[in-house]
């Protein structure tokens, strides 16, 4: 759980990295190979972009008390 805006910038960053390398292996990976390999990367991505809304969804001072 995100618990303040430099944990935010990280997962934002973290996110920003795992879209580039899907993105990448989009191109050099045939249909088989790239299912395979980005199942996993596209539930870290699910999962950190669902963090960021959480954190999102609340103003800085309810943070204190989730």
């Amino acid at each position: 759980m995100i618990k303040n805006d430099e944990q935010l910038s990280k997962a934002k960053e973290a996110a920003r990295n795992l879209k580039l390398i899907l993105e990448r292996a989009r191109k050099i990976h045939d249909v088989h190979e790239y299912k395979a390999m980005s199942e996993p990367i596209l539930l870290e991505l699910q999962q950190r972009e669902s963090e960021i809304i959480q954190y999102l969804s609340f103003a800085e001072n309810q943070m204190a008390a989730v």
